[in-house]
């Protein structure tokens, strides 16, 4: 595709002084937030005026600066988006990375400019979801941190975007954008930037009480040549939680890297190790991984000991003696260094210089007891992060420039200075006058417009041409030298300056309506034989449920693997006849995640599938609504939860692809239902919520891969469970709650929404706890719904509450 392809050197920035580090290390781009819409709500982040200044800056040094917007807005906050971007957008910032589509279409409406990159929070999976994006604008996606190298290389192959991927830092165990976990547990939301990371928490599973979902961190130095083959434009580092001389480190060091494949290619290549073990001396979570790029999965990517710093190995235990404890560094250490003991009051500080080899005598707790050969790690390196910070914060970067001097006697003096492309002349009020008794000297000249500290620019290079007997006084000079140097700052950073158009009429917000035939009308997914049967049976029992009236069954929505490996299950095709004849609409639900190997099985069975006497499907991601728009299904199409309809700009998004119907989304209560209107919408009545979706697997990291679809328990440390399913057809889990959502209590707020569907989703249910769920919602009635210990059983989500 592109023949000119760079690579980009992307660095996190959590602060202006995080910011500053990665530019003095040698990013080519900068992504960070502001004060709203950020992915990471806990950082220092950027107040507006840091913003236009980085964004300045960034262009001084001919690098850019991303803005994330990338959480779900509702409503009200997309009605402030505009006041937040325009300021920015007109001083040229380089572009946005979007997770929410209704984010995206208000951009793309308002912005034209400004460049989208769509977030991993999108979670685009392969090639397909990519060619959707980018058909609707987007300039750069940042793919899924699950794709192996193949997978990337496709994007790059069949789509002219810029592709974006993460080559160092956390990994998050679930899909990004796809988890519910925190804000499920304590309603801080990883779509709203508030995670509060319960996947680095211990959970016991058949016994085993481990860090099970909780990943090592990521360093590919080693994987640069693969990368830059694969078509990565970006090399992104994640951290915009970490300090500066964490920035300054991790970019430095892919910079370096970088430019040494790019010069010697893969003969000479090579990572030294000190390279590598000062990154694991400033974070590490065990031994860091090169990720999913060359593996599916494993026990081996989990940090199941420990999920925070693991420090690098420092001293080793020779013996102990009392509290005193004799040990032999395995490595040079420094003064100020720390030494993990236990806790972190525990730890040890060591004061003096102790070079590799040589014994170290310190302090336990009482009660502590160490074994000879007991391996003592260093969590903090001094002598590194002040050599960081010697090196890339101590001061500004500062841009090479030239210039040219002339003193011309009876002209104004004029002090020219250029950098790259840009360039700018001063001149003295004054004509430069014939010396009285010295006249200036080169060499003074020379040290006065060399003075550029406290500015972002350096004379490299001065070319002077004057006349012999020039004078010009020495308050002069110096003013002339600033004049030029604001102006060549004014030059650069107005050069992306760009005028914002007024904000465009909003799409359409909610209005009243009572009358829209919704009333109590339901749907119901199936994901097992038994269901499928339990459903079946007690449905033709009760036929007065069937059609299109109020209290009646108008879908029923079936996981795909229900119609076997070719869609030809003749039993489930009987089941499908008789609700079709019944006035029951039929879909058809496709997987969580829609990789490579999804599309091959669907595209191999598609002429089958599409035959199917069915009404339409239920999408989860872009990479299925590509698919089948490609092959040119027209069939209705239903949007899942999971792709996240939180605002009327996300609703006009999908209209403009010709899907209307949706389901609402689990993370907004009653009140911002309401205001989303969802009378076209699907809401979850009853269900467990998926709170996570990995491409790791619990069965295969506590037992081995069995190759067998069941379902494992992880408990907490409150004790709560969660049930994670291991459907091994597409190598991925799903990690549902254990209390389903149950909202049959709260019928009266439910009728206030008129949802075009309460829909009834099992998913691990068994045959009695399925006919329980369809007695309580259709031979219950409304005003008589039992209150009593089951209720425990039971959540209603974020109806109620909503989140942050």
């Amino acid at each position: 595709m592109r023949k000119d392809r760079q690579v980009e050197i992307l660095a996190p920035a959590g602060s202006f002084a995080c910011f500053q580090a990665a530019m003095n290390a040698g990013a080519d781009a900068v992504y960070a937030a502001g004060a709203r819409f950020g992915a990471r709500a806990y950082a220092n982040n950027f107040t507006q005026d840091e913003l236009i200044e980085a964004i300045e800056r960034a262009h001084i040094y001919g690098k850019k600066f991303y803005l994330t917007v990338n959480t779900l807005l509702k409503d009200h906050e997309i009605a402030e988006l505009y006041d937040y971007l325009a300021p920015l957008y007109e001083k040229g910032l380089d572009a946005v990375i979007v997770q929410d589509t209704g984010v995206f279409q208000f951009i793309r409406s308002n912005f034209p400019d400004l460049d989208i990159h769509a977030s991993t929070q999108m979670t685009i999976t392969g090639a397909a979801g990519a060619k959707f994006l980018e058909s609707q604008g987007a300039a750069r996606v940042v793919p899924a941190r699950e794709l192996s190298l193949e997978e990337v290389r496709q994007i790059h192959e069949t789509t002219d975007l810029e592709v974006e991927c993460f080559v160092h830092g956390a990994l998050c165990y679930c899909y990004s954008g796809q988890c519910l976990m925190s804000s499920v547990i304590g309603g801080r939301s990883g779509n709203r930037g508030q995670c509060a990371q319960p996947c680095r928490l211990p959970y016991t599973v058949d016994g085993q009480k481990k860090y099970f979902l909780s990943l090592k961190d990521i360093c590919t130095l080693e994987l640069i040549p693969e990368l830059v083959e694969a078509g990565i434009d970006s090399f992104k580092i994640e951290g915009r939680m970490k300090k500066p001389e964490y920035v300054a480190a991790v970019t430095a060091m892919y910079r370096k890297y970088v430019d040494l494949y790019l010069k010697k290619g893969k003969s000479g290549y090579a990572v030294k190790p000190e390279d590598r073990e000062n990154l694991m001396d400033l974070y590490n979570r065990g031994d860091s991984d090169t990720g999913y790029y060359k593996q599916h999965n494993g026990r081996e990517m989990l940090a199941l000991d420990r999920p925070n710093h693991a420090g690098v190995a420092a001293a080793r235990c020779l013996s102990q003696n009392g509290r005193e404890v004799t040990a032999q560094a395995l490595t040079d250490l420094h003064a100020h260094d720390v030494l993990e003991i236990g806790s972190g009051k525990d730890n040890y500080t060591l004061g003096k210089k102790i070079t590799k080899g040589e014994k170290l005598r310190f302090l336990v707790p009482k009660g502590m007891r160490f074994k000879e050969g007991f391996v003592f790690r260093r969590i903090r390196n001094e002598e590194l992060i002040e050599s960081l910070d010697q090196k890339y914060r101590k001061e500004d970067r500062q841009e090479e420039i030239y210039g040219f001097l002339s003193l011309q006697v009876g002209y104004p003096a004029s002090f020219t200075v250029c950098c790259r492309e840009f360039s700018y002349t001063a001149y003295t009020e004054h004509a430069v006058e014939r010396a009285q008794k010295r006249p200036l000297e080169e060499e003074r000249i020379r040290t006065q417009l060399a003075k550029t500290g406290g500015t972002l620019f350096f004379l490299k290079d001065l070319e002077i041409s004057m006349d012999q007997d020039a004078f010009l006084p020495m308050q002069q000079l110096n003013s002339l030298r600033r004049a030029a140097l604001d102006g060549l700052r004014r030059e650069i950073a107005t050069a992306f300056y760009r005028e914002c158009n007024p904000l465009t009429t909003q799409v359409e917000t909610f209005k009243e309506e009572t009358e829209n035939g919704n009333l109590n009308r339901y749907s119901v997914f199936i994901e097992t034989e038994e269901q499928l049967e339990t459903v079946f049976s007690f449905l033709n029992q009760k036929e007065e449920l069937y059609g299109q009236g109020t209290q009646r069954i108008g879908r029923i929505a079936l996981g795909f693997r229900l119609l076997g490996t070719d869609f030809s299950d003749t039993h489930v095709r009987d089941r499908i006849d008789f609700w079709r004849k019944s006035g029951v609409e039929l879909y058809l639900v496709f997987p969580h995640i829609f990789r490579e190997n999804a599309q091959e099985w669907f595209g191999r069975q598609f002429e089958n599938f599409n035959r199917l006497p069915i009404d339409g499907v239920v999408i989860r991601n872009f990479e299925a609504f590509f698919f089948l728009k490609e092959r040119g299904f027209d069939k209705k199409i239903i949007l899942d939860h999971n792709l996240y309809i939180f605002n009327q700009y996300g609703k006009e998004f999908w209209k403009q692809q010709k899907v209307e119907d949706f389901t609402a989304p689990l993370e907004l209560n009653s009140r911002e239902l309401r205001e989303l209107d969802i009378r076209n919408g699907e809401l979850l009545v009853y269900g467990r919520i998926p709170v996570m979706v990995s491409a790791q697997c619990i069965e295969r990291t506590t037992s081995g891969c069995s190759k067998k679809p069941g379902v494992r328990v992880l408990q907490d440390r409150r004790d709560e469970k969660f049930f994670a399913r291991n459907y091994c057809d597409l190598c991925y889990n799903v990690i549902y709650t254990e209390n389903p959502i149950n909202l049959r209590q709260e019928w009266d707020r439910v009728n206030e929404l008129y949802p075009k569907m309460r829909r009834i989703q099992f998913t691990l249910e068994d045959k009695e706890q399925t006919e329980t769920v369809l007695n309580t919602f259709f031979l219950t009635d409304e005003k008589t719904v039992a209150r009593g210990k089951e209720d425990t059983d039971f959540t209603t989500g974020h109806f109620n509450r909503g989140i942050i």
